[in-house]
């Protein structure tokens, strides 16, 4: 069985439905943003404050679906051949996420304690970073990055469509080259911009390791989505016969080492911190470590690392799509706690703080991006049924399950 027609349909006209959810998401999104506007009116600092990790939320996810997707076009893995379709989707909506991030340029002053420059220059820290912390380097790097993103995003997208018309093995020779160049270029830019939109919300603090924790969180959020939407997919009289347990198993096991990256990175981070003892960084793990906070830091370890890493190591648990979109949604939901966990601090202090405009605005961002995700799969399939080798990895899964 092979998926050969529009978005959503097989060969036999059967649809999965996910178009159906189009239009509810927008309304969720229009809600969430309406009432996040009057959350604005009332209060611009709790809104801008709890605007900011539902940003990152949602912005993780997509930046993580280029990288993934370019480290797959580098590969050239079977894991990745049934996925690319929505990690393209999911990268294309970088453009809606330059608008998403134009309120927190207006929100600088509540969001970066370094925007205040009489309060920067008093602090002797603060005021050596300056050359780096100012709005005009942070507005022009901003720019930079998203145009880079979109750049690698659509021109990985045109080769594909040019190949899918000449099948040339040079048309995938540049899609490859383009892809090498793209991993080189995220990891970079992801990397300054988790310092940028991030670690200077806390500006005294410094942390050497900080960019390749947001970039693993990035890949892991992207890849818990992804496994998750095809999970949804899995029991569709459209996708059934074409989606096996060996695909699920593969999300399973990318899923599982990014969950052991990640938990190697940060506890890697909170060692050597905590272990310099340095009076500039120390602070930084006091706030979060103590009260609610902490509290929040052991629901991270537990339901971040512990829990996703017993159930991933067990094969039934990957191989059912019921199962692993539980495993899914329990990194995606930790996913938003653990960015909360790391900018919300910054501002409250061991206050342990959450406001209903955390909730409007992460609804209002995601019922918007879904509708954009969701359009940008429409007049296409679902599977990418031109591409080398997608046939031999949907029959390879059921080799695997027959064997």
């Amino acid at each position: 069985m092979t998926v050969d027609a529009r978005t959503s349909t097989t060969a036999t006209g059967t649809a999965t439905g996910i178009d159906r959810w189009r239009m509810p998401s927008l309304a969720i999104g229009i809600i969430g943003i309406v009432l996040s506007i009057i959350g604005y009116v009332i209060d611009p600092r709790t809104f801008f404050r709890a605007y900011l990790p539902s940003f990152l939320f949602w912005f993780s996810i997509v930046a993580g679906s280029l990288a993934v997707l370019m480290l797959q076009y580098v590969t050239g893995g079977e894991w990745g051949l049934m996925i690319r379709r929505p990690l393209g989707a999911s990268a294309r909506t970088m453009l809606w996420m330059v608008l998403f991030f134009i309120p927190i340029l207006f929100g600088m002053k509540y969001l970066y304690p370094w925007s205040d420059t009489a309060w920067a220059m008093a602090d002797e820290n603060v005021r050596q970073k300056l050359d780096w912390l100012n709005w005009k380097r942070f507005l022009l790097f901003a720019a930079l990055y998203f145009a880079l993103w979109n750049l690698w995003a659509w021109r990985i997208r045109m080769l594909s469509l040019k190949f899918y018309k000449d099948r040339s093995p040079y048309t995938e020779l540049s899609r490859r080259k383009w892809a090498a160049s793209g991993l080189v270029m995220i990891v970079l830019t992801l990397t300054f911009a988790s310092i940028d939109w991030m670690l200077s919300t806390e500006p005294k603090f410094s942390s050497t390791i900080y960019g390749i924790t947001f970039v693993v969180g990035c890949a892991l959020s992207a890849l818990a989505f992804v496994t998750f939407f095809f999970a949804q997919l899995a029991h569709t009289d459209a996708m059934r016969g074409v989606l096996k347990p060996t695909h699920f198993r593969d999300l399973g096991n990318l899923m599982l080492a990014f969950v052991m990256f990640y938990a190697y990175t940060t506890f890697s981070e909170f060692l050597l911190i905590w272990y310099a003892n340095l009076h500039e960084e120390i602070p930084h793990y006091l706030v979060r470590n103590s009260g609610v906070w902490g509290a929040v830091a052991f629901s991270v370890a537990m339901f971040h690392f512990f829990l996703p890493f017993g159930l991933l190591l067990m094969r039934p648990i990957k191989d059912n799509p019921k199962t692993i979109a539980i495993v899914a949604v329990i990194v995606i939901v930790m996913r938003y706690v653990v960015l909360y966990w790391l900018v919300t601090p910054s501002w409250s202090g061991p206050r342990f703080t959450f406001s209903w405009m955390n909730l409007t605005s992460l609804l209002g961002i995601g019922g918007i991006w879904i509708w954009a995700f969701i359009g940008q799969l429409r007049g296409q399939t679902i599977i990418p049924i031109h591409e080398t080798w997608v046939e031999e990895a949907i029959r390879e899964g059921a080799l695997k399950v027959n064997a």
